[in-house]
């Protein structure tokens, strides 16, 4: 990445501020239907930043994908403890957090007109996937009537793991995200060793 900043340092920031969005939006939703993994709020003073500063007023110019890449890190093992400690203490829940991540990407729409290419690139500007020199995602197929892509490496298991948790639940997440984010669209998605937008999912 550059020595200065630039486009791409501040969409990347962005895809971490959306992170950090869900991350609060979840512990929210915890304290006010009364879990108690929340009631002596030592989980959400671990979990949630509330850091709302932009990027230019926060990063080390001196470091600035050292810096970024610390961020990245950070809300990943946020996010997994945080939905890993909510799990431990009922499994139940994972209906009500899929429900919350389906109504998180639907506040975050892509526009009905967008055909696959659009929509793959607005999940993409969306969802945090380490650093962009990680290059997760190679995209496999790319039609205006189907995008599909293959995540090379789950860089998202080991914050998992870390915290004792499961990383299918990152994915179960992520695709109600996605869904929500392509409610209002003729679009739909498949999720699996190779991911899928298309009209018609076989």
């Amino acid at each position: 990445m550059s020595a200065f900043l630039g486009p791409i340092h501040y969409w990347l920031y962005n895809k971490i501020q959306l992170q950090e969005e869900l991350i609060r939006d979840i512990a929210a939703y915890g304290e006010k239907s009364g879990w108690a993994v929340f009631s002596e709020k030592h989980l959400e003073e671990k979990t949630v930043n509330k850091e709302l500063r932009p990027l230019n007023e926060l990063i080390d110019v001196m470091n600035i994908h050292g810096w970024l890449q610390e961020r990245v890190q950070d809300a990943e093992s946020r996010y997994a403890l945080l939905v890993t400690s909510i799990l431990s203490e009922d499994p139940e829940r994972l209906s009500s957090l899929e429900e919350l991540a389906f109504q998180f990407g639907k506040e975050r729409a892509i526009d009905p007109s967008s055909d696959a290419v659009d929509a793959y690139r607005k999940i993409d500007d969306s969802l945090l996937n380490g650093m962009p020199c990680d290059r997760v995602n190679v995209i496999t197929e790319q039609d205006p009537s189907c995008t599909s892509w293959v995540q090379e490496e789950d860089i998202h298991a080991p914050f998992w793991n870390a915290v004792g948790g499961d990383p299918s639940v990152y994915y179960r997440l992520r695709k109600k995200i996605m869904e929500g984010m392509l409610s209002k669209t003729a679009l739909l998605t498949r999720n699996g060793i190779t991911v899928y937008i298309s009209k018609n999912i076989r």
